[in-house]
């Protein structure tokens, strides 16, 4: 991959032919062997190859060389891994997001990893139910109370959603000349949530078991599994379940290596300026599992071992935040999956190449990574080192909008 022009000038190399092939086009009597030190194509050319290296046009010079040194100690361990992807529906609505990230996901998967992929909807239903009703629909502890009329719209906006996702990212996989099936399918068995402190949630579960061995089945064969909104009880009574606990349950059950969530309105953790700590306005990027149910338990959230209910006792004021509550039910949920055996959980922006750099470089990716309290990184500088276990109770921890 060569520099583009304004690089090559800047670096002072000579510029490229405007000609495709220009062998042929060239008269072969009057071709000359020079040597790669020459930058000044115009002047009198040497054979000396004991000339001076610093204008010599050498591989060093390009900045991809050092960027796939250092990214390849992470493409040797994500490949073949399983990493569950995360959708959120108003991703899906954001057309140049959503073709980046699909376009991002699609290299991963060349790059030899196993994908499923999680897709919500809950924008979609939402706009609908808030026409259908004349005002706002409201979420309960984050999780919506699914009426029949909530339920027959998430069915037909689960549809809307997946084919979205399909039709994108074989446009993504076929762009590169990858030859890759999309699988959906009746995957999840689900159970009500019943009535949680005093609330039924009508229509809306959890899930209950994953039919990991046909998953396993496809994704090994170089599939990508999708994945809905949607579960079915045993008698076959649809129900709605929260997508980002979906993503989590899934990568738990699959014992997948990464569990990757994608915002529209990403949040990252910050040192408190009224700390006075090391950690003062600094980025808190990397946390451990232990840290991040010290973050969930300082703010008021707990996840049920059993349901994935997320239960919320004297929340903080941060946590009314809806952008902040969504985040910290992301890391509820990523936290519930790493206890089941994932690896990694990511919470990440939906910006142009967010993915990639979030996965395959050391600090320089763009959200919240938590791993496990003895995860061993691939890279010396990929350390889950950020934040120590007192700093939550001392409250380091403040927030900021990711750039």
């Amino acid at each position: 991959v060569l520099p583009d022009e304004a690089l090559r000038s800047m670096q002072d190399l000579p510029k490229l032919s405007s000609t495709s092939s220009d062998v042929l086009t060239a008269d072969v009597e009057a071709l000359e062997l020079i040597s790669m030190c020459n930058a000044d194509f115009d002047s009198s050319y040497s054979t000396d190859v004991s000339s001076s290296e610093e204008s010599c046009l050498l591989p060093t010079d390009y900045p991809f060389v050092s960027l796939l040194r250092d990214s390849s100690p992470y493409i040797v361990n994500h490949r073949h891994s399983t990493i569950v992807y995360h959708i959120p529906g108003d991703l899906i609505s954001d057309i140049e997001k959503f073709n980046s990230v699909m376009d991002d996901i699609a290299l991963t998967w060349l790059f030899g990893m196993k994908i499923v992929l999680c897709v919500g909807c809950r924008t979609q239903v939402s706009q609908r139910l808030d026409k259908l009703e004349g005002k706002p629909t409201t979420l309960t502890s984050g999780v919506r109370v699914t009426t029949d009329t909530a339920l027959r719209i998430l069915e037909e906006e689960a549809g809307f959603c997946r084919f979205e996702v399909e039709r994108q990212l074989n446009r993504c996989l076929r762009s590169k000349g990858a030859n890759c099936n999309v699988v959906s399918g009746c995957f999840i068995t689900a159970k009500k949530y019943g009535v949680v402190d005093g609330i039924d949630y009508l229509n809306t579960g959890y899930p209950k078991t994953l039919q990991t061995d046909r998953i396993n089945r496809f994704i090994s064969r170089n599939d990508v599994v999708l994945l809905t909104p949607l579960g079915f009880t045993e008698d076959g009574q649809a129900l709605n379940i929260k997508s980002e606990q979906l993503a989590g349950f899934t990568a738990g059950a699959l014992k997948a290596s990464k569990v990757v969530y994608f915002s529209t309105k990403p949040l990252v953790m910050r040192g408190s300026n009224n700390s006075g700590d090391a950690n003062a306005n600094q980025r808190i990027q990397m946390i451990q599992r232990s840290n991040a149910l010290q973050i969930l338990s300082h703010h008021g959230l707990k996840i049920h071992g059993k349901t994935g209910f997320p239960h919320w006792r004297h929340p903080t004021t941060a946590a009314k935040n809806p952008n902040v509550q969504s985040y910290l039910l992301k890391m509820g949920w990523a936290t519930d999956a790493i206890d089941k055996g994932v690896e990694r959980a990511h919470i990440i922006a939906c910006d142009d190449g967010a993915l990639l750099e979030e996965l395959f470089t050391a600090r320089r990716g763009y959200g919240t990574c938590i791993s496990q309290d003895d995860y061993e990184a691939p890279h010396p500088e990929d350390q889950n080192d950020d934040l120590l276990a007192d700093d939550v109770g001392a409250g380091v921890i403040g927030w900021g909008a990711e750039n």
